[in-house]
């Protein structure tokens, strides 16, 4: 349903009118206002902060469940098993080629 002629051009000028007010200047005025008072230095120290009970707390750890516990321990174990299957590969790389042989077979 179409807008009445009347109510579209109300719409318009509205609009017009609103976006006119952006870009003018604001009025300057006469104001004369002043601070006034005295600023007494080194009012605030260190001194006034309570720093014998502070009330911040680290991010709590968090909770793990059993499925999670399992998985940890899990992987934990398959690293354990990795690293001990490593030390036997190098162990047996490094030892020499007749140390399996008999003594006097080895003459």
């Amino acid at each position: 349903m179409p807008l009445p002629k009347s109510a579209a051009f109300m719409l318009v000028l509205a609009g017009a009118v609103s976006l006119s007010a952006c870009h003018s200047k604001p009025e300057k005025s006469d104001d004369q206002r002043t601070a006034e008072g005295e600023v007494y230095s080194a009012t605030v120290s260190d001194a006034m902060l309570p720093t014998e009970a502070p009330t911040s707390t680290p991010p709590a750890e968090p909770k793990l469940d059993a499925g999670d516990r399992a998985t940890e321990k899990a992987t934990s174990d398959a690293d354990e098993l990795r690293n001990a299957m490593d030390a036997l590969s190098a162990d047996k790389s490094a030892a020499p080629a007749d140390a399996g042989k008999p003594a006097a077979a080895a003459q």
